[in-house]
Formats: C-alpha cells, structure tokens, sequence
C-alpha cells in the first residue's frame, strides 16, 4: 500500500481547471466575474449558485465514523507544470490511482490553493493542494491536503518551476508524489462539489487532518506565480454530515 501523493489538487480531468472543467464564460476570483456571481455568469455554471452541496466548508461538527482505508500507488511519477490562469496546477502522467472501499480512481491533476479553501474549525492554512481522481464513470474524489509554515518541503523542490529549466522534457525528472503522505488514513470526508465553476455536485472528498510542511518561501511562491489569492469563500454545509 503505497501512501498517496499529497498535493492535490487536481485540476480537472486531465484537462479541467483548478477542481474543475473549464467552461466558455470568463471567471475570477474577484469582482464582477467573481465567486459571488458565478452562478450568474452562465447557465452553465447555474450550479455555483443554487447547489446546496458545494465546497469548500469549514470541517467543523463531524461525526466519528469508520474510515475506510485509502490504498494509494503512485507509481508513474513525474509533472508538467501549467499555469491555467486560476491555478498553478501539475499534469501528471497516466496510470496513478487511489481505490478506496474497492473503488478505484485515478489521479488526473493536482493543484494549488493559496490561502487555503477548506478550513478546520474556522482555521485557514496557507495553503492547500487538491490532488484530483475520476473512476471509469466521470465521478469525482478529490484528496485535500493543507499545508503549514515549517521546513522545506523535499518535494515540493522537485516540482519544475523550482527547478526552473525551461525546455527540458517535463516528465525527464520524475518527481515521487509518495514521499507527501507517509501512513497517512486520519482524515475528514463528506460528499461536495468542485470549487471551481461549473461546480459540480456529487464529489467525494477527503481532506486529511494532519498538515503537511512547507517553508514559507515555498508557500509564498507558488502564491506569486498566480499573483492573487485563488480560494473559494467557505459554503454553507446544509444538511450535510462530515465524517471523521
């Protein structure tokens, strides 16, 4: 069993963006195209607006409850890292999976969220990595994974805009999602939606408790390279439970 690969993010079926597919209409993190108005920017992403399941939501009030165990193997490492415009996000190649309660997902992308999107109990983290899977059908589980100010990340220094070599094959330097999440099962789950439009509801989420550590220069750079904060406001959770 081979932990999974934190970060997260996955921005869309291999193509999508950051939790989600792109769509014609122009959106942003901030005013007039901004999440207040998603929903009304195209029918489209109608689902932004009037879904009563959306994410991010604060993991507060969960309930304890079995956790089925999350069987990573990750083992076509490497990463092409693009810049979508509403997420630093890092193409991965094919044949990564997670299976969870015999369901088996494979990883299509994983993304960056700076500050965070989900909080704990009210707390914010710098940032948040989605790491985003599809099984055979389309259905969505997003791996969450937060992100403290600490020591340098190993991994994270692998990753290319680091290495900052431009013309090389981006899959040449393999990069080990496995070293992110080391015996990693403690975690909050509930069902929720895409955090990006359109917003599609019926995604599986798992969002672990324990932080991961990256030095602050870390965080703060892959920050600057969107060159705005790119976090959804917190939705409200409804009838929902989560599950710890």
């Amino acid at each position: 069993m081979k932990a999974i690969a934190m970060i997260a993010g996955a921005i869309a079926l291999a193509t999508a963006g950051p939790i989600g597919a792109e769509e014609n209409a122009h959106w942003s993190y901030s005013g007039a195209e901004g999440p207040n108005n998603w929903g009304k920017l195209t029918q489209a992403f109608d689902t932004c607006g009037s879904g009563q399941n959306q994410s991010p939501i604060d993991l507060t009030g969960a309930v304890d409850g079995e956790s089925p165990a999350l069987v990573f193997d990750y083992s076509q490492v490497g990463v092409e890292e693009i810049n979508t415009g509403h997420a630093i996000q890092e193409k991965v190649l094919a044949g990564n999976f997670v299976t969870i309660l015999d369901q088996r997902y494979e990883l299509k992308q994983f993304h960056f969220h700076s500050p965070s999107e989900h909080t704990i109990q009210g707390q914010y983290f710098p940032m948040e990595v989605h790491l985003v899977h599809q099984d055979e059908q389309g259905d969505y589980l997003v791996v969450g994974l937060l992100f403290e100010e600490g020591e340098t990340n190993h991994l994270i220094n692998q990753l290319p805009s680091f290495r900052n070599k431009r013309g090389e094959d981006p899959y040449a330097n393999p990069v080990d999602y496995n070293e992110l999440i080391p015996g990693r099962q403690d975690y909050f789950r509930y069902k929720g939606s895409l955090t990006t439009p359109p917003c599609t509801e019926g995604v599986r989420w798992v969002v672990f408790k324990q932080p991961l550590i990256a030095a602050p220069e870390q965080i703060q750079h892959y920050h600057d390279l969107l060159g705005f904060d790119n976090n959804r406001p917190l939705q409200p959770i409804h009838s929902r439970v989560i599950v710890e």
